[in-house]
């Protein structure tokens, strides 16, 4: 495995660590985007890339900015900078490797918002996607949490601890400024991409009955959602039994492809 800096700008770069696909196979490729507060080391990114590497595929990880050992602050994060950031990585991943034209996104959480909106704006970018307790109404579900009241007054000072069992950090109010340009409703009537969600049902993060809704409303049929009744946000403990399912999903849908 190697670890690069990726620069998205003049002055800031974010972090990647890339397995290349094994010398001799397709160049299959999948990319890793953790949660908020979270960064590319993850249990469940670590354990998915041992995984993929020994069935051959390539395998990319980043810390977006303000997470691990990425440039910026969490203060100033923005789902259009980590949109930005995935764009990059991206990039970087197909210069090295150009065969891998249309990768596996696994987002995470927030990192499931980024890659759902990544489709959004690049619908030909990529293979199918696998959310992970995605937060597919990041970050308008913010203001839905707390109300009229706290909102007025994160916009006041600027910036707002979240303290959680999962979290602890201070995020500024220019992430709820630049979620306006991201409507959920524009999200569920347009996204039209091969899906797998999975989900805890004791996650008191990200409600699974939103990835359900998310299911049931969206148009476009090729989504699937498997839950896990006693698995929490993080499903790290479940993290074998997610990488078994994504890979008998991406397996089914090969040999359907296949088919047709």
């Amino acid at each position: 495995m190697e670890t690069h800096r990726v620069q998205v700008n003049e002055t800031e770069s974010i972090v990647v660590d890339w397995q290349a696909p094994a010398m001799g196979q397709e160049a299959n490729c999948a990319v890793f985007i953790h949660g908020l507060g979270s960064d590319r080391k993850g249990e469940k990114a670590e354990h998915f890339r041992a995984q993929f590497n020994a069935r051959g595929w390539g395998f990319l990880a980043l810390d977006m900015r303000g997470h691990g050992e990425a440039d910026g602050a969490l203060r100033d994060l923005k789902l259009t900078l980590c949109l930005q950031d995935l764009a990059a990585a991206l990039g970087w991943m197909r210069a090295q490797c150009p065969q891998a034209e249309r990768p596996v996104l696994i987002g995470s959480s927030m990192g499931g918002a980024v890659a759902v909106w990544h489709h959004m704006a690049n619908p030909r970018a990529h293979g199918p996607l696998v959310l992970i307790a995605p937060a597919l109404t990041f970050p308008g579900r913010l203001s839905w949490q707390l109300g009229p009241a706290e909102m007025e007054k994160w916009k006041a000072e600027g910036v707002r601890r979240f303290d959680s069992d999962w979290i602890d950090l201070e995020i500024g109010f220019g992430l709820i400024e630049d979620g306006l340009n991201y409507d959920p409703q524009k999200l569920l009537k347009g996204y039209a991409a091969p899906t797998l969600i999975l989900h805890g049902m004791k996650d008191d993060a990200v409600d699974w009955r939103g990835s359900l809704t998310f299911v049931e409303d969206c148009p476009y049929p090729q989504i699937d959602l498997l839950l896990f009744k006693s698995g929490d946000h993080r499903l790290s403990a479940e993290k074998a039994l997610l990488f078994d399912a994504m890979w008998g999903w991406l397996e089914e849908r090969d040999r359907k492809s296949q088919k047709g």
